[in-house]
């Protein structure tokens, strides 16, 4: 937990100031998410795999690894999966979904007693159960900027190209749109490119980050107009 902590606050992109690392903790499980996303080299499957290390902070990496928080650059994912080992519980699991890195740690199997009444005889009996889950709270996330409001509200779930949103926002400046709107909302994590590892790609397109579109449920009230 305390290695996991540490890469959340060393790898995490530091320019989207609006997002904050969350904790959250659950009967089952506890997950650390982190804004950001996983470097080109790395991805959920192979990150428990030996590799090097791609700090998006190299400052804060330095820092970390002078004050001895850090160890070898790149070990931290064997050694997450080496403690849990050394406490007999299962290895965690990383994803991403464009705007947060999350780790997950399932909690051991423990049973609560849950009494259940037989129709039949009217006999109190027990079974163990896994507790339920609760729901996921969404991350507490806000648009950094009017602007970025403005064009979260205006985007389908589809994936549409730079023009499509343009047009759809009733822009004409390019220049203008994509200093004031496109970049922020980006950096903010509010949308995602169909190629990530290459952001020159002829065909790109963008669509809104599951961030954005909890957004959007939860501030229902926004028109889109």
């Amino acid at each position: 937990m305390r290695e996991a902590l540490i890469n959340a606050l060393c790898h995490r992109h530091w320019e989207r100031y609006n997002l904050t690392i969350s904790l959250a903790i659950y009967d089952d499980r506890i997950e650390i998410a982190s804004p950001g996303t996983f470097p080109p080299q790395i991805t959920p499957e192979n990150i428990k795999e030996p590799h090097e290390s791609y700090p998006h902070n190299l400052k804060v990496a330095e820092a970390l690894y002078r004050m001895t928080y850090l160890e070898n650059w790149g070990s931290g994912a064997k050694r997450i999966m080496d403690a849990c080992q050394a406490q007999g519980v299962e290895s965690p699991t990383w994803s991403s979904d464009g705007g947060f890195v999350t780790i997950t740690f399932m909690r051991p199997y423990f049973a609560s007693d849950t009494t259940k009444i037989d129709k039949e005889d009217k006999k109190a009996t027990k079974e163990d159960k896994y507790r339920s889950t609760t729901d996921q709270v969404p991350l507490n996330y806000r648009p950094s900027t009017a602007q970025v409001q403005e064009m979260i509200l205006s985007m389908s779930d589809d994936y549409m190209t730079m023009n499509e949103i343009m047009s759809n926002m009733g822009f004409k400046h390019r220049t203008s749109f994509r200093k004031n709107y496109f970049l922020p909302a980006l950096e903010d994590g509010a949308i995602e490119p169909m190629y990530p590892e290459q952001p020159n790609h002829p065909k790109q397109k963008y669509r809104l980050t599951e961030l954005a579109k909890e957004w959007i449920k939860n501030n229902s009230h926004h028109s889109k107009e």
